[in-house]
């Protein structure tokens, strides 16, 4: 593959840099483009009002198809997108939604799923959050208790998820809830959307030592959600969360903030003096640092090589 970039993305990108390099200096003090910061107090309406901006240019969901808000870009421009999002530790791009749900739609959803969720998405309308994590299953997943049973058009859920990332600022959340009790483990699982101002909805904030409000607890207490908001059918949610998981795997964004947090590191140890000689003068630190480098450009690079597979029709979007 080719690494290089075309005129035309050279342009874009420096567009998008332009862009950032303007806006991020209106960030609330503290920021950090982290998760927390994201979800702050402070944070979020800054990160919300961000959004509004990147939709009315239409970058949040450039390679989505134009029926849903999209431009039908390619995928390598959104690559380029999330280099600098990343790099200048930009606000905006809801990872849940944008991220994650949307592409899983595009997917696995119905027409009517795509018409109703990804245009308020686009138009950065609506956030969301994921229901996954339950007290007793967080990295096994498959053993989680929540359950949905059927009543007429509906589904009636009971249960209580955990680690809820923003969703005391989310609008909607994609969850797990197991709809077969008779089946083990992955089997009887189904993906169900839920808007969370839905009565039975209960949310509890669980604060971090140092009082930052990123997770949360959300109980259903005979919550009632409509049998056409599930993806995918009955007892078969599993395959569609393994779906999910694989989207945003280029992660180059993260790749891009990592460089940013180098060159700021490096400085530091321009700066820096220990025993008489600056930091970078150390054989070892330049060691270290060398090796960050390198590390840091192999995942650029894998990065890249996902979405040119990706554009090549070898990986899912």
């Amino acid at each position: 593959m080719d690494f290089r970039l075309t005129p035309e993305q050279e342009a874009l990108k420096r567009e998008f840099e332009e862009f950032f390099k303007e806006e991020m200096k209106k960030a609330p003090p503290g920021w950090s483009g982290s998760m927390e910061s994201m979800f702050s107090e402070e944070g979020f309406p800054f990160h919300r009002q961000m959004a509004k901006k990147l939709a009315e240019k239409g970058w949040l969901v450039r390679p989505w198809p134009k029926e849903y808000g999209g431009q039908d870009a390619p995928i390598i421009e959104q690559l380029i997108f999330s280099e600098v999002l990343g790099y200048y530790r930009g606000a905006g791009v809801d990872i849940f939604g944008v991220g994650m749900l949307g592409p899983t739609l595009l997917a696995a959803g119905s027409e009517e799923q795509k018409r109703e969720h990804l245009p308020p998405i686009a138009r950065a309308e609506r956030f969301w959050c994921q229901g996954w994590s339950e007290p007793n299953a967080g990295s096994d997943l498959a053993s989680l208790t929540t359950r949905a049973v059927r009543d007429g058009d509906d589904y009636i859920i009971n249960g209580q998820k955990i680690w809820t990332s923003g969703a005391h600022h989310a609008d909607w959340m994609f969850m797990l809830a197991r709809t077969n009790p008779e089946e083990k483990r992955s089997r009887g699982l189904s993906f169900f959307l839920v808007d969370m101002k839905t009565p039975g909805i209960t949310i509890r904030p669980l604060y971090s030592m140092e009082g930052s409000h990123l997770f949360n607890e959300v109980f259903f207490d005979d919550v009632r959600v409509p049998a056409k908001n599930m993806v995918g059918e009955e007892n078969q949610g599993w395959a569609i969360t393994r779906a999910t998981m694989n989207f945003e795997r280029s992660n180059v964004g993260q790749m891009s903030g990592l460089k940013r947090d180098l060159e700021e590191l490096v400085e530091f140890c321009k700066e820096t003096k220990w025993n008489g000689k600056t930091l970078a003068q150390n054989p070892f630190v330049r060691h270290q640092l060398a090796q960050l480098a390198i590390e840091i450009e192999a995942g650029r690079a894998m990065s890249y090589r996902i979405a040119w597979m990706q554009e090549k029709g070898g990986l899912l979007m």
